[in-house]
């Protein structure tokens, strides 16, 4: 089966927007046809119009990963962790030879260039699987060992055969993080390897500990927002300050949660259409990522509205009336800078490669009952024996809750309230954050 999709001198590059259009048609057409999930799932749906699509749920996706390869001998990828809440893992699916091309030829096209004054070095999480590399890029499989901590320090810590350091990483935000305490706790400044730059991949970094990694390393700190079933991540904006997707080009929609039904403003589940030429191997057809965002203002630069990660949709407290009321990112936010709260071990810690205390997930809990929503925090201390630091911390992130999210302002003293419960050491046991 032979599929024509739209050549480079067709579309309209320079604009975002005109080029995702342009190819949304094609792609719907070829997953319509070629990929057996879509062509099932499909039959009632009268035109091929993306709003009245099915969404693809990470659990669909898990049952059916088979189904929704375009070939049938296809190759399937090893497994990623991915962000989800499923009953297994979601494949990462290679890109073949004719997807990576079209994509290299889409930023020959744009004027791209892979020219840097240094290397950059990309440490990528073992579970995520090989990836292409670029020229310019080193690439480090990362795991919770002596060996990942050393290997990044030794390509930090001297010049390549062509006589260039690295001078840009690009890492797990849950691998900076451990490797950041493990520099410090053997008496070495990060800023001693001049990075000019740090982009994080994975889940967000915290206020807290993005502050501590731009003093310590000497170098700013940009957010990037990715899944590995995507072919691309979303760069942290310096105009707006909000996420925007980098190139190949993809179609993102928000969801209200419950109405199902797109949004232009405020928050809701990101869901992503991925497209072809760029994705065939396995097009993601309206994928429900369970990733909370807000949206953001039209910029400037863009030409379009941005989005910032809000945390799992899992994790989160939503009402039919006020929308979003507490999203666990928001509560890990705060907790993560104040030293009272108490952590999950760190794999690192628990096989004595960094400190103890610093690097793992703080303990809370999120739950909602009628006309109640709790947020539960452990602490490092009785709260009982130390009241006033309890109390302290209870009403400080009460004050951050509600500035994080108005859809609470709305609820607690109308429909209900929130409680902030402070616990004693050993309460909880669930980590709400992956390591």
């Amino acid at each position: 089966m032979t599929f024509n999709f739209p050549s480079l001198e067709q579309l309209p590059l320079r604009s975002r927007e005109a080029t995702r259009a342009a190819l949304l048609g094609p792609t719907l057409k070829f997953a319509a046809e070629a990929v057996p999930y879509y062509r099932r799932r499909w039959r009632s749906v009268r035109a091929l119009k993306l709003s009245a699509l099915p969404f693809l749920h990470k659990a669909d996706a898990i049952a059916h990963q088979r189904e929704l390869l375009s070939a049938p001998d296809a190759f399937v990828g090893v497994i990623s962790s991915g962000t989800h809440h499923a009953a297994g893992p979601v494949l990462q699916i290679p890109r073949t030879e004719e997807e990576a091309a079209a994509t290299r030829a889409f930023f020959t096209a744009l004027g791209a260039s892979d020219q840097q004054r240094g290397w950059t070095l990309e440490v990528r999480a073992a579970h995520h699987g090989a990836r292409d590399v670029a020229a310019g890029r080193l690439l480090v499989s990362w795991t919770y060992s002596a060996q990942s901590l050393r290997l990044v320090e030794q390509l930090l810590s001297r010049p390549q055969a062509d006589g260039r350091r690295v001078t840009t990483l690009v890492i797990n935000a849950g691998a900076l993080m451990p490797l950041t305490s493990w520099f410090l706790s053997r008496g070495i400044a990060p800023s001693r390897f001049k990075l000019a730059l740090i982009g994080t991949t994975s889940f967000r970094l915290s206020p807290f500990w993005k502050a501590l990694v731009e003093e310590v390393w000497g170098a700013p700190v940009v957010d990037n927002f990715s899944l590995s079933e995507l072919p691309a991540p979303a760069l942290e904006c310096e105009t707006c300050g909000f996420h925007h997707w980098l190139s190949p080009p993809m179609v993102s929609e928000v969801v209200d949660p419950i109405s199902k039904k797109p949004i232009t403003r405020g928050t809701g589940v990101l869901v992503v259409t991925t497209l072809a030429p760029f994705v065939t191997r396995m097009p993601l057809i309206r994928y429900w990522t369970g990733d909370l965002v807000t949206l953001g203002p039209k910029c400037r630069d863009a030409g379009e509205r941005g989005f910032r990660a809000r945390g799992r949709e899992a994790q989160s407290i939503w009402s039919r009336k006020h929308g979003l009321l507490v999203a666990s990112q928001d509560v890990s936010d705060f907790l993560e800078g104040r030293s009272e709260v108490a952590r999950h071990p760190h794999p690192m810690e628990t096989v004595g490669l960094i400190p103890p205390g610093e690097c793992g997930a703080v303990k809370f809990e999120i739950t909602q009952r009628p006309r109640e929503v709790r947020v539960a925090v452990e602490l490092r201390f009785d709260p009982l024996i130390f009241s006033a630091e309890a109390n302290a911390l209870a009403s400080a992130l009460t004050k951050h809750l509600f500035a994080a999210s108005p859809g609470l302002k709305r609820y607690d003293g109308r429909d209900g309230e929130l409680l902030i419960e402070v616990c004693r050491p050993g309460s909880l046991q669930k980590p709400w954050a992956k390591f």
